[in-house]
């Protein structure tokens, strides 16, 4: 297949300028034909909306659904059960969630939980806004946990994020047009809106990398709404970076001595960030590591031990046994 055939950044961007000026689905007509049903949320009346269509508002039972929210249109503040994901192409627009306003300017991504009363509004007809409902929860612990279980920063991470998608209903990325999240994004609707027979595989991989560049942003940037990253979350960082590349000989006197905290200090700062103790936190690093080398290499069962900071086989395998479910033998046969 010559690829280059399909839709490239260029047409895209003439193809969602083209289609802005299109005219809108009627609202009346949508509510007429599909009769949605209405309940109260936090003391207003919302609308439930579980269809998802396509521009000749047709239903789809697509798992992904990429559609582009008109000017014109007129949407009433709903709920639904699955994540909508909004992506301002260009432009800006107003985010409406359950009673707040958000401004969103391009670049910017806003995940909204399942049953969060939303909608968008002020669209001009030079702003691009993309909405992208997603029928699997791309942001449950179990997902996340794919991304990279064998870091025990990159849990760190996936954990602040979702107990912050917990505390707001949302997830708010006030991301600069520059970042590699255009990109990606441009990746995905030219793979949707220019489908063949391998899209449907190349979107999935594209929302795991977007994702993957999401959790890395979102412990990175501060902002007052969501309080994204926390100085209290560097020091932890900082501590977890030094349990990783020290794990074989690290020490909590020789983390208090590099950082000129006390123990106990340093101690209690993990417990309350990571609900793990440092000695756990420690050994967590030290079996990812281990099942690294039994699920990518040859090397002898001991000598693993030895190059992840055990000098007892037997005290490495009840403890492999305990996290994994299983022997480091029967890791490495089921993982090779």
């Amino acid at each position: 297949i010559d690829r280059g055939t399909y839709m490239n950044s260029q047409e895209l961007r003439t193809f969602l300028s083209t289609n802005n000026s299109n005219e809108a689905p009627d609202w009346n007509v949508i509510k007429e034909v599909y009769n949605p049903e209405t309940v109260e949320v936090n003391g207003q009346e919302v609308y439930v909306f579980n269809l998802s269509f396509d521009s000749s508002i047709t239903p789809v039972e697509d798992n992904i659904v990429i559609w582009q929210q008109l000017p014109a249109a007129y949407v009433p503040i709903h709920i639904h059960h699955y994540i909508e994901m909004i992506y301002v192409y260009q432009g800006s627009c107003t985010v409406v969630i359950d009673k707040d306003e958000m401004s969103l300017t391009e670049g910017a991504i806003i995940i909204i939980d399942k049953n969060t009363p939303h909608t968008v509004k002020d669209i001009s007809l030079s702003d691009i806004i993309i909405d992208i409902k997603l029928k699997h929860d791309f942001l449950s612990s179990g997902f996340l946990s794919r991304f990279t279980n064998k870091s025990i920063i990159s849990q760190f991470l996936i954990d602040s994020l979702i107990n912050k998608r917990r505390e707001n209903n949302f997830l708010y990325f006030p991301l600069e047009n520059g970042s590699k999240i255009v990109g990606i994004m441009e990746q995905i609707m030219c793979e949707y809106f220019d489908k063949d027979f391998v899209s449907a595989d190349m979107i999935n991989a594209y929302l795991f990398i977007l994702l993957t560049e999401l959790i890395r942003h979102a412990n990175s940037t501060t902002d007052k709404k969501t309080d994204q990253m926390t100085q209290n979350d560097v020091i932890v960082l900082d501590f977890l970076k030094f349990i990783e590349d020290h794990y074989k000989e690290c020490t909590l006197t020789e983390i208090a001595s590099y950082f000129r905290y006390h123990p106990n200090y340093i101690s209690a700062v993990l417990k309350k960030a990571t609900g793990k103790s440092f000695k756990e936190l420690l050994q967590n690093q030290r079996l990812n590591k281990a099942a690294l080398y039994l699920s990518n290499s040859d090397l002898p069962i001991p000598e693993i031990t030895e190059e992840v900071g055990y000098s007892s086989v037997s005290f490495f395998y009840k403890k492999f046994n305990e996290v994994f479910g299983q022997t480091p033998k029967e890791y490495r046969e089921n993982h090779r």
